[in-house]
């Protein structure tokens, strides 16, 4: 076989695990190492090593460097870990490594579309591409997306809690900002001088309301209330359940389906940021 030149990291080799693992469901872990050259290749991260030859490299199986072989190894044994893979194929004949199988939850996950919180690098790369996004969002969210992946909901809702606040805390003062009447100035920073993100909140809405809606174009406008109410109230009511000893838990399935919308959430939040950037209410 020849051995394809790769140079990433390993949450990059993740993504690409990820990604194999929701199109071969089954199998050993050596025919990984080929299935992931080969899509290195197929998506130009690694150059095709058959280039030169005759004999398209469709027909033969590139291999990894040994570095990526042992990167594989740990990574499924991450995915155990997380619930996403099982050892062996799940027929009853052959039950553990170095056969695999995706579990039932695992095909749940893996089958929809990105951001993809158990595949950390390419989600946050989508968060970064919003243009000036906040250091502080994206170390809260790396955070809570650790957490998620080890099983440590809590903390990993009490953290996605803390990124939706510190966007809501980037909009209201984007909205302050963008006030022009020195009375409505003074008015809205007394309403919002309070720790309390759900009396700012408010507040926010009723300059929302009253002040920009009208103006917004239709494609800031649409769904609008749905994330800045909806996704930020649902968030903040778990998060608050969380960090207080409520006893109230949160559901797996749940805290990733806002773990899968919240890249959305923080995209409407900063087109409604530089909106207000570049216009006065």
């Amino acid at each position: 076989m020849t051995q394809v030149r790769l140079e990433i990291s390993y949450e990059q080799t993740r993504s690409l695990m990820i990604e194999t693992l929701g199109s071969s469901g089954k199998g050993q872990i050596a025919s990984l190492h080929a299935n992931i050259a080969r899509l290195a290749v197929d998506k130009g991260i690694a150059p095709n090593p058959y280039a030169n030859s005759e004999t398209t490299y469709i027909n033969l199986s590139p291999e990894l460097p040994r570095k990526y072989k042992s990167w594989i190894e740990d990574i499924i044994w991450d995915l155990i870990t997380e619930g996403i893979v099982r050892p062996g194929l799940g027929d009853g004949l052959n039950n553990g490594l170095p056969w695999y199988h995706v579990s039932e939850y695992g095909k749940s996950v893996l089958g929809t579309q990105p951001p993809q919180p158990y595949d950390p690098d390419g989600y946050l790369a989508r968060v970064q591409a919003i243009p000036n996004i906040d250091g502080v969002i994206l170390a809260y969210l790396e955070e809570s997306l650790k957490a998620f992946r080890i099983h440590c909901l809590l903390s990993s809702v009490i953290t996605l809690g803390c990124a939706s606040e510190k966007a809501i805390l980037l909009l209201i003062d984007a909205c302050l900002n963008a006030l022009s009447n020195p009375t409505d100035k003074a008015d809205f920073i007394k309403k919002t001088d309070t720790i309390l993100i759900k009396r700012k909140h408010d507040e926010f809405q009723n300059i929302l309301k009253t002040k920009i809606i009208s103006a917004l174009p239709y494609d800031i406008k649409e769904n609008l209330d749905n994330y800045l109410t909806g996704v930020f109230s649902i968030i903040r009511t778990h998060r608050n359940d969380a960090g207080h000893p409520s006893g109230k838990t949160i559901q797996r399935e749940l805290l990733y389906s806002y773990l899968v919308i919240f890249p959305a959430y923080l995209e409407k939040v900063y087109t409604l940021i530089n909106w207000l950037s570049k216009n006065t209410i």
